[in-house]
């Protein structure tokens, strides 16, 4: 509950400091973590079609948990 109460104080306060730079800054890191983050995600996908494609043709036969 404190929380609630605090949260606006203290976005007042950050809002009546923030500048234009400090949110470009903000987006350019953000964008550079989404970015390496979507890039990881991407290349275990492939990673997985590639085995789904190809693990046939080499004889893989997955075992299944249950």
């Amino acid at each position: 509950m404190i929380i609630n109460q605090l949260l606006p104080i203290g976005s007042f306060i950050a809002i009546q400091s923030f500048k234009a730079g400090d949110l470009m800054q903000l987006l350019g890191i953000s964008g550079a973590a989404i970015a390496f983050g979507f890039r990881d995600i991407l290349e275990h996908l492939l990673a997985g079609i590639f085995i789904l494609f190809l693990a046939p043709a080499y004889g893989y036969k997955p075992r299944l948990l249950w």
